[in-house]
């Protein structure tokens, strides 16, 4: 089985913390790593099978960011 390397990227787009991914599929992966937006507070997911950038995945907005930015 392929293991693909999910990165949840900061506001800068840098990488803040990394997980590997088991999948057999890059579609698989990429549904493993939308997972990973709701773990998080990071805008992005990056998910990288060896050196092949396989997706970069946007993260909705989570609730406590969105309260954030209306009240500043």
């Amino acid at each position: 089985m392929p293991s693909y390397r999910a990165y949840r990227l900061d506001h800068r787009h840098r990488i803040v913390s990394g997980e590997w991914l088991d999948a057999t599929t890059d579609a698989e992966a990429k549904a493993q790593a939308a997972e990973l937006c709701e773990e998080g507070d990071g805008p992005a997911v990056e998910l990288w099978d060896s050196t092949r950038l396989v997706d970069e995945i946007e993260c909705p907005p989570n609730d406590e960011a969105k309260r954030a930015a209306s009240s500043a």
